[in-house]
């Protein structure tokens, strides 16, 4: 019985198997660099869609609290409960502080 083995004894076959083995690991490389750059892109269009959409949500949301605030008037306040209040500031009775040296 006979067995065949791969002799890698002369020069050319060693350079042989490691420009194959070479060109095969650039290969895998090659690929799983365009598969990377492929799931980032449309990780990236994923973002930017959700990213317009809640743009969207804020719009509608600031529209409508420009809407409701626009219809608070100060009748509609007093109607709630609400007063007017007359601020009371220090110093306005007369009273002056100074510092003496």
């Amino acid at each position: 019985m006979t067995t065949k083995t791969l002799a890698l004894s002369n020069i050319e076959q060693k350079i042989f198997w490691a420009l194959v083995s070479l060109l095969g690991i650039v290969a895998a490389f090659y690929l799983y660099s365009v598969a990377s750059l492929t799931l980032a892109v449309v990780e990236r269009d994923t973002m930017n869609r959700s990213t317009h959409e809640l743009t969207n949500i804020a719009g509608s949301l600031e529209a409508e609290y420009l809407s409701q605030s626009n219809s608070v008037t100060f009748a509609y306040a007093q109607n709630l409960g609400f007063h007017e209040v007359n601020a009371k500031f220090a110093g306005e009775n007369g009273v002056k502080l100074s510092m003496a040296r």
